[in-house]
């Protein structure tokens, strides 16, 4: 017979239709009352606050007293909280923030009394396929879930399994996390009510246990539900009842359970009970690029240079790291970084993505400092040496571009505001000549003054590491008669040449001879240089250069014309005709690719949640006007750049049914670009959206017909359907239809078995393969996507609505938009393609600046060795202790054993640890010193701590 679990529980959105201040008013009344109805009433056992701890640091931040009260009951296990930060949602944030979300969370939450060991995930729009190994990693057997479920799955119980073979026992909500919400205050009414339940869940319930979740967005609890629960189940024949927790649920139903559980391994992205809501991946596209962008100066610079750092004896700050994680956070719950919610809240988090950017900016700059300062700078001989900087690779090695702004000197060349580039070349410390595009961003400058001795006595020695907003990062000085004459290098950033207390030393020293008697002050800025070149780095290393004034004189690897336009290196040639169809051809075997690259322009009558398209209405995809010039930079680049303008219907019609037959002009300028020796094009789009209701998208065609479409997701790398037919979700009618556009991280892949098409990018999340008419295939990548309602309820491919009906006109992203991408062709079992892709995505960061020649760092120098193409090392974090956590996976889809090496000085000790760091004995390890050999399942995540002995 039936016996019912009900679990009282919100689901806080923190924000979304209103704001997250306007819903804290709510959170604090909803806990000023929930507190006391726990203290009072031990029948109202249980209340589950949302699985994410946030919402308690919410209340908190208004009631600081209360703490000990919730302390108490979260100990008592009656309030249940955690185990994530905040309720992320999965596609559009990297899978380090999801395990630094739950490992904050779980942290936060066992200081308050204990947080709940179960992957609770009530809403996000579909599950990424290795969240039961991150589920697993933290020690989780059970998860609860919603959305994504398919026709696979028509139980209320199943196995979820991981890629790797990770599993954790999944509870299906059929009827979603609110099916037990508003329950009536009236026995016979709630008999009846609780009777309609049970046979709703009738059809997946194989065992006599049911989950009730009582509770909704944003819902109260309701305080007599105990006392009434006890009479209307005394009018239901056979049905037992309980107040309980989702982790008691979970026991009690997998010991009701025989005989095998339903299996499902990977992705949940159907959206046949519930819909999915994929069009969430480019809504406020600018948003989730600047997510991107923080995540990788997090991940990929601040944690391992901060690690390098503290293994030389230097001093990271994990803490200051942690915060801006924290803040980072803030931004990822599945109604804000989906760009689903109402203007104000996206007004609201571009504060926060600034925060985080600045948290971030400042602590790399600080620890760069410390690091540059500890590399021996490449070598400078002659009179046309100028500054040194070093470039650190946070990726596997190989070839990549460097692109960086950066002040240096360049002797001989006076660069003034306005000039395009400086012929310039860059050396590395083995004197070899690399070919460099340099341009002028930014103008130096110089300032000067003069002060009697006895002014300069009581305020140059006075001076610390700043001067008139600037970082002082050089202090030179002498004597010329009754003159000392002081010449200050200044910068934008510190160099971490400076010792402050010894410069006050030598001025205060020199200041004392009363033979001084005026003191001359000229401080100089180096002019700011955009530099640009490609070279071969050496994985989770650095290079050491110098930058030089004249040309390289290497070997001319790149060819410009026009008229007709084109560009070639080694690799490629690439031409545009004066319409602006773009030819790509392959040199080395010959290879071509007509109408390679096009934007094209379609009607969009969907809302955040969804794209919806305009029934019989062509895409807009060439332009009315187009101009194709040629650029060289130097012998290091060369570059087709098309300025182009396409009429695009200006909106939709009043009813909704057409696009508008005015049309706006929307600018646009697509700049592809070669580097000297390096395979793969570059491409930058920046245009002026002028339209509105419309989808605007970069197609790259591929050579080839695709039978395989892969997509980058958290920890792996998926195949996705191509152009799935409307019933792909199964038989019956979908809560919503099938879409080829996809969610995807840094990059996307179509492939015929031999030959893959392969494109990178840097924050544009979604993606779709389409089919071409003349038989070829494309990538299809989002550039923007602009509409005007947070939901409708006339769409055609969803049904009904997803939130309030609310019009949002910031989401048609009226302004100036940016996007980069790489494009290779290569094959289709290429080991080291995902390196490549990974070296675009997170591009190297250079330095300016260097150490002394008996540096400890050199040219070439590697913290972590690991070579293996095909595992990829995804966080290298610094911790208080002194140790790292080093996380990598098999991204191969294949068993190996990876070798790791630790390059600090000193002797160094490895351990496996599962993802809450704690110590995991199970795990097999093969240690050497500082060199460590694992054993790699499949699509297997490991994560390993490296400390110092003694």
């Amino acid at each position: 017979m039936p016996h019912l679990v009900l679990v009282p529980h919100t689901h806080w959105d923190r924000e979304w239709y209103r704001t997250h201040e306007q819903f804290r008013a709510r959170l604090v009344a909803l806990l000023d009352s929930l507190l006391p109805l726990l203290e009072e009433d031990p029948e109202f056992r249980f209340f589950s606050l949302d699985g994410q701890t946030i919402v308690i640091d919410d209340y908190l931040a208004v009631r600081p007293e209360a703490r000990p009260r919730i302390e108490r009951l979260v100990r008592a296990g009656r309030l249940v909280i955690g185990p994530w930060t905040v309720l992320p949602d999965e596609w559009l944030v990297s899978g380090e923030a999801l395990i630094r979300n739950l490992r904050l969370g779980l942290a936060r939450g066992d200081t308050l009394g204990g947080a709940q060991r179960l992957g609770y995930v009530p809403d996000q729009f579909g599950h990424v396929g290795q969240l039961p190994q991150i589920f697993a990693g933290f020690g989780f057997e059970s998860a609860v879930l919603w959305r994504g479920v398919g026709s696979d799955v028509c139980e209320t119980l199943f196995l979820w399994e991981a890629p790797d073979g990770s599993r954790v026992y999944a509870g299906y909500l059929p009827n979603g996390y609110f099916n037990g919400q508003l329950l009536p205050a009236e026995a016979g009414a709630l008999a009846a009510r609780l009777s309609g339940e049970i046979e709703r869940l009738a059809p997946f319930a194989k065992i006599p246990t049911l989950l009730l979740m009582n509770g909704s967005d944003h819902q109260t609890p309701q305080p007599r539900l105990p006392h009434i629960l006890r009479d209307a189940i005394g009018k239901l024949d056979g049905v037992t009842a309980e107040i309980g927790t989702l982790l008691g649920y979970m026991a009690r139903a997998r010991r009701e359970t025989t005989g095998t559980f339903p299996l499902h391994r990977g992705e949940l992205r159907s959206g046949l009970r519930a819909p999915l809501l994929p069009g969430c991946a480019s809504a406020r596209m600018p948003q989730k690029q600047r997510d991107f962008a923080n995540d990788a100066l997090l991940v990929r610079s601040l944690e391992p240079l901060s690690a390098w750092v503290a293994a030389l004896g230097g001093k990271s700050d994990p803490g200051t790291i942690e915060f801006a994680w924290r803040t980072a956070l803030e931004n990822h719950p599945h109604d804000s970084i989906c760009g689903c919610s109402v203007d104000a809240v996206h007004r609201q988090m571009e504060t926060r993505f600034d925060r985080v950017a600045e948290i971030a900016g400042e602590a790399v700059e600080r620890v760069e400092r410390q690091w540059v300062s500890r590399v021996e700078p490449a070598p400078g001989p002659g009179a046309a040496a100028g500054d040194p900087f070093v470039v650190w690779n946070g990726n596997a090695g190989g070839s990549a571009l460097v692109d960086a702004e950066l002040e240096l000197y360049v002797p001989g060349a006076a660069p003034k505001t306005g000039a395009k580039r400086v012929t310039a070349h860059v050396r590395d410390a083995s004197g070899r000549r690399i070919p460099a595009d340099v341009q002028v961003v930014g103008a130096g400058s110089s300032w000067a003054g003069s002060f009697p001795r006895s002014l300069a006595q009581s305020i140059l020695p006075a001076i610390g590491g700043e001067f008139l907003g600037h970082h002082i990062n050089e202090v030179t000085f002498e004597r010329d008669g009754e003159r000392l004459k002081v010449h200050a290098r200044l910068g934008s950033s510190a160099l971490g040449k400076l010792d402050v207390a010894e410069t006050h030393l030598r001025l205060t020293q020199a200041l004392s001879d009363p033979g001084i008697s005026t003191i001359e002050v000229e401080a100089e800025r180096p002019p700011r240089l955009r530099l640009r070149f490609a070279d071969t780095l050496p994985g989770f290393g650095l290079r050491s250069y110098r930058i030089f004034r004249g040309p390289a004189r290497a070997a001319d690897d790149l060819r410009v014309t026009s008229g007709p336009h084109w560009i070639e290196n080694r690799h490629w040639r690439i031409s545009a005709s004066p319409e602006g169809r773009i030819q790509i051809v392959r040199r080395d075997d010959g290879v071509t690719i007509d109408d390679a690259i096009r934007i094209q322009s379609e009607g969009d009558r969907g809302d955040e949640y969804n794209f919806d398209p305009v029934p019989d209405s062509a895409p807009v995809e060439r332009p009315s006007r187009v101009r194709v010039r040629v650029e060289r930079g130097g012998e290091a680049a060369a570059s087709l750049v098309l300025t182009a303008s396409y009429r695009v219907p200006e909106a939709l019609t009043p009813d909704r049914t057409a696009r508008s037959k005015k049309t706006v002009a929307v600018p646009v300028t697509l700049r592809i670009r070669l580097s000297a020796d390096l395979d793969r094009i570059d491409l930058e789009s920046s245009l002026e959206n002028t339209a509105r209701d419309h989808r605007l998208r970069l197609l790259l065609r591929a050579p080839f017909r695709a039978s395989r479409f892969r997509v980058e997701s958290a920890f792996e790398a998926v195949d996705r359907p191509i152009e799935p037919p409307p019933d792909a979700f199964g038989p019956g009618r979908a809560a919503e239809l099938p879409i080829g556009a996809c969610p995807q991280r840094s990059f996307a892949s179509i492939g015929n078995g031999r030959r893959a098409l392969s494109v990178a990018n840097r924050g544009n999340a979604e993606v779709e393969a389409v089919h071409e008419p003349d038989g070829t295939s494309a990538l299809a990548v989002t550039l923007l996507r602009a509409v005007g309602f947070l939901s409708r309820g006339d769409l055609r491919l969803r049904r009904g609505h997803a939130g309030p009906p609310f019009e949002t006109p910031d989401a048609q992203v009226p302004g100036r938009h940016g996007a980069a991408f790489a494009l290779r062709l290569h094959a289709a079992d290429e080991p080291a393609a995902i390196a490549s892709l990974h070296r675009f995505a997170y591009a190297p960061r250079a330095v300016a600046g260097a150490g002394q020649a008996n540096s400890p760092l050199r040219d070439g120098d590697r913290l972590l060795e690991q070579d293996d193409p095909e595992v990829v090392v995804s966080a290298i974090e610094p911790r208080e202790d002194g140790s790292t956590i080093v996380r990598f996976y098999e991204a191969g889809g294949r068993a190996r054993s990876a070798t790791l090496s630790w390059n600090a000085p000193g002797d160094w000790s490895w351990q496996a640890v599962d993802l809450s760091e704690r110590p995991d004995p199970r795990a097999e390890l093969l240690r050497d010193g500082s060199r460590v050999t694992v054993p790699l399942r499949a699509c297997q995540i490991r994560n390993l701590r490296v400390s110092p002995r003694g």
